[in-house]
């Protein structure tokens, strides 16, 4: 999969007043110099103090150019802003359901700029370029999603007992 570099609508306003015009969004297997930073960033976002090494091991089965699972970074000024997943499961109690967009983290420096939407968009696309039909995510951030086109599908539980709520988008 070729690198691309992406101008989203969602931006313009982000970048109107910077020197930065673009976001790059690439495989994370092009950019290892980031892996540490995504495996901590989804650590921290997700994970707890002994969930290092599970991360880590997310990281480094989805370090590939195709198919599943697949990360993907954004990056603006050759600096890491921005990661997402494509897995085959993230809801363990969901087997049933895949492609998940999964581990969406924007840097909180660069939050409610739209490269959030991006990623999400990317990933969206790629799940279209494999010929997938819907896409899958959980969830229990409230009013995100939905303004993306996502829809509540189920109710599910992660390890924890904690109560997600489980969405799908349709890939036309």
């Amino acid at each position: 999969m070729k690198r691309i570099t992406i101008r989203h609508w969602s931006l313009i306003n982000y970048f109107r007043n910077r020197e930065v015009e673009e976001v790059e969004i690439d495989l994370l297997v092009n950019h290892l110099e980031f892996k540490e930073k995504v495996i901590e960033w989804l650590n921290d976002e997700f994970g707890g103090e002994n969930s290092r090494e599970f991360y880590k091991g997310i990281i480094n089965n989805s370090l590939r150019d195709k198919y599943l699972p697949i990360t993907f970074v954004a990056i603006e000024n050759n600096e890491l802003v921005g990661t997402v997943g494509v897995w085959r499961g993230d809801l363990l109690s969901r087997q049933d359901l895949y492609p998940w967009i999964s581990a969406l983290v924007v840097h909180k420096n660069y939050r409610n700029k739209g490269i959030g939407k991006v990623l999400q968009q990317y990933a969206l696309n790629y799940c279209s370029s494999l010929n997938f039909k819907e896409a899958y995510l959980y969830t229990d951030i409230e009013n995100y999603y939905e303004k993306s086109g996502w829809k509540i599908i189920d109710e599910g539980y992660e390890y924890s007992g904690e109560k997600v709520k489980i969405f799908k988008y349709e890939l036309i």
